[in-house]
């Protein structure tokens, strides 16, 4: 710096200017060696006075262009009030330091330390600077501090505790869902003890697992455990802890997280509770229960299987099913397992069921048992399969025993049927003998028989007549009960038969002082059923109600719908009635309502029974109202029979005639009568020779188609049960011929009307013991006919 020589202390000036050209020597070496940006600049005007190359090289412009700027020309435009405010703080400074701003030619702008200090440049007061550019570090401090605060917002947002403890397990850390999880204030929580907060049963837990954390045995533990709420009661939570260590190694703390698990305990709880119960059941169950995996392979057996297949429960796990157990057929030969229903089950989820199989036991006995195969899915994939088996060796032994017990019956049901064909023309033929010799002597033609004899046959007849009735009841009770009564399906005109059965019984009713009705509708469409054993019912119902009415009436109903179709047919009477605690006993076999009844008004209690059973055959319902001392109502509600599966009569089958009883006139015509039985041979010629008809009769059917041939008679009484040759045989030959295949046969038996559907080429069927009126009508048909 130059003095001018006049002034006062012009003396010293030579020796101060050495000084200040050595000092400006040191300083134009320390500022152009400076690898940091530095310039002088005038504290006045602000312009650059002096720039180094570290300057020009970080800041883009040239030493030239720096000379022509100031201090503002590197200042972003925000950040003119700052400098400013630096401006009017610097002035009488020694050292100044701060953080600024800058900017560079480019634009980029930069964040910078600067450090300035006072000098004299060129006679001007100046100050020179020296620029650290910290853009990067405050990009990182900024980086990290944003990566702090997502942290601690991440951190605060977990639904799980946070936590971080000192040495001694006192919180240093907690983040605010320790509030959500205890009820406790993060701010009153920090500085406690962690153990505090812990169910006392579960802190040694707790303790267990810190112990080796702090020791440097393990770095890491995770326990449950009991933390109480500020509210009362506790939650289970899942402690996940780590152990904190400095840069020496030496413990400082743990960290970790705290989630709650209650919910899933329970869950856990409740499913060992279901998995228990389910054993339990499956242990009782009396069938063995087993699951497979997708290979086949036991995952668990019930206590029953186990025993069954002679294993310890839990042995066969972990075995494949079908090489353990299923391995042979039943005679031994070998079982692959693509061919076993269980296997394909678990395997191919192909469900089974198999009445029929063997098992093979532990000590290589066979066991024999029925099993079904479920196959599994999880989220619609095939796992395995559940399978339930039951020993069925009892149940096969037993069924045995019933096909054996079952065949003993039929073969004494066979034999009871038997007997009962045989009875039935055993006690049918001396009956027929009985009652039509009884009424022939009754005629007294002779006039030989007094008073007294009259009376004596008339019983004789009437008792016979009772007894064959009662043999009828027991032998269609006997066919009912083996399942051999035969229905004879046709269209029946209910109204006609109800008209004619009220005037064949008038007569009883008439002896009794009973009035005996009928109302029937005007129309009444035909029904299917069976003509004889429907008129059987109602003879039984009206004779039940004659009875037992000693004073009033009986009168039967025929009900039809709207188009005329028979629905339900009702005999109602005004008799004693029926009690209520009895109105289900009289349909037993051999009972009545009372005992005395039995005793008053005799019968055998068979009616009402074989009437149910027939209704029941026929597809219809009977079924009784009464009140004691007022009446009884039997209604049959009716079915029409067309939909039921039965034997339909042949259409050559005169399903009865109904007709005056006077005999046939004109020419006398020859009847052949064929009967193994003399008595009834003499019987059936005394009434065609009453009806002015010869008879010719034969004892064996060889003789009977001898004498047809040789006669040709007008018409041919035939009984069935012949010896040698059947009637039956007799009838299908007499069918085949053809000089008499046009004669008229009738079938007089004690089994023809059970054996109806065998007998489709006869013109009539007579039971025995034989009815006058009905011999006459069929004469008077068949031979009216032929003397034409």
């Amino acid at each position: 710096m130059v003095v001018p020589p006049d002034t006062p202390g012009a003396t010293s000036e030579p020796h101060s200017a050495q000084a200040d050209t050595r000092s400006d020597a040191r300083y134009q070496r320390l500022f152009a060696l400076s690898p940091q940006p530095a310039w002088v600049y005038d504290s006045e005007t602000l312009r650059f006075l002096e720039v180094n190359e570290a300057a020009v090289r970080s800041y883009g412009w040239t030493r030239e262009e720096f000379l022509r700027m100031t201090l503002r020309d590197i200042r972003p435009e925000g950040e003119q009030p700052k400098l400013d405010r630096l401006l009017a703080e610097t002035p009488g400074r020694e050292l100044h330091a701060t953080a600024s701003i800058h900017r560079t030619r480019s634009g980029q702008r930069r964040r910078v330390e600067i450090s300035s200090y006072p000098l004299e440049f060129d006679g001007h007061p100046a100050r020179m600077v020296l620029v650290h550019d910290i853009t990067e570090r405050q990009e990182a401090q900024d980086a990290l501090l944003r990566s702090e605060q997502k942290y601690r917002t991440v951190i605060e947002q977990l639904q799980d505790v946070f936590f971080r403890t000192d040495e001694q397990g006192f919180w240093t850390f907690l983040n605010p869902a320790w509030i959500t999880l205890t009820g406790n204030p993060v701010e009153e929580s920090i500085g406690t003890a962690c153990l505090a907060y812990v169910h006392p049963s579960d802190r040694a837990t707790l303790l267990d697992a810190f112990r080796p954390l702090v020791e440097g045995r393990a770095e890491h533990s995770v326990v449950e455990v009991r933390y109480f709420r500020r509210d009362g009661g506790y939650r289970w939570v899942e402690a996940s802890t780590r152990a904190l260590h400095d840069e020496l190694g030496r413990f400082y703390g743990t960290t970790g997280t705290l989630r709650d698990v209650t919910e899933r305990r329970a869950a856990e709880e409740e499913r060992l509770r279901l998995a228990t119960n389910i054993r339990q059941l499956l242990d009782a169950s009396g069938e063995g229960v087993y699951g497979l995996d997708a290979r086949g392979v036991v995952t668990f057996m019930n206590r029953r299987g186990s025993e069954l297949l002679g294993y310890e429960p839990g042995e066969l796990v972990g075995r494949r099913m079908h090489e353990t157990t299923h391995h042979s057929r039943p005679d031994g030969t070998p079982y692959p397992a693509d061919e076993c229903p269980v296997h394909r089950a678990a395997t191919q989820g192909i469900p089974c069921q198999v009445d029929d199989e063997v098992l093979w036991r532990k000590d290589g006995t066979p066991l024999e048992v029925e099993y079904a195969a479920s196959p599994v899915r999880e989220q619609g994939r095939l796992s395995g399969a559940v399978v339930n088996f039951r020993d069925v060796t009892a149940r096969k032994r037993a069924a045995l025993e019933l096909v054996v017990a079952r065949d003993a019956a039929q073969a004494a049901n066979r034999a009871k049927s038997d007997f009962l064909a045989r009875m039935s023309h055993e006690l049918r033929t001396p009956l027929n003998s009985i009652i039509g010799f009884a009424n022939v002597l009754l005629k007294n033609k002779n006039g030989s028989f007094q008073g007294t004899d009259v009376s004596y046959l008339s019983r004789i007849a009437t008792n016979g007549r009772h007894l064959l009735a009662l043999i009828n009841d027991i032998l269609d009770l006997s066919k009912i009960e083996a399942g051999h009564m035969t229905l004879h399906i046709a269209p029946v005109a209910l109204d006609t038969l109800v008209r004619e059965t009220v005037e064949e019984i008038e007569g009883q009713a008439r002896e009794r002082g009973v009035a005996l009705r009928a109302e029937l509708p005007a129309r009444a469409l035909p029904l299917e059923t069976d003509a004889a054993r429907m008129k059987q019912v109602l003879i039984n119902l009206l004779g039940n109600a004659i009875k037992f009415t000693e004073d009033g009436e009986v009168v039967v109903r025929l009900y039809t719908d709207d188009v005329g179709v028979p629905t339900r047919l009702e005999v109602r009477d005004t008799g004693i009635g029926i009690a209520s605690d009895r109105l289900d006993a009289i349909f037993n076999v051999f009972e009545q309502a009372e005992s005395m009844i039995t005793r008053r008004y005799g019968g055998t209690g068979l009616g009402l029974a074989i009437s149910r059973s027939l209704c029941d055959l026929m597809g219809h319902r009977l079924e009784v109202a009464s009140a004691e001392g007022k009446g009884t109502t039997m209604l049959v509600r009716l079915r029409d029979g067309a939909s039921r599966s039965r034997m339909r009569t042949p259409g050559a089958m005169p399903a009865g005639i109904h007709g005056p009883n006077a005999p046939p006139t004109g020419p006398q015509h020859i009847a052949l009568v064929v009967d193994d039985d003399a008595d009834a041979r003499v019987l059936l010629g005394a009434l065609l020779d009453e009806a002015g008809v010869r008879a010719v009769s034969a004892a064996t059917g060889v003789e009977a188609l001898r004498l047809a041939r040789e006669l040709r008679p007008a018409i041919i009484f035939l009984d069935l049960l012949l010896p040698r040759i059947s009637g039956y045989d007799v009838l299908r030959i007499l069918q085949t011929d053809e000089a008499l295949r046009g004669t008229p046969v009738v079938v007089v038996s004690a089994v023809g009307t059970e054996s109806r559907s065998a007998l489709a080429g006869a013109a009539a069927i007579l039971d025995k013991p034989i009815d006058r009126a009905a011999l006459m009508e069929v004469l008077q048909t068949h031979l009216a006919s032929v003397s034409r």
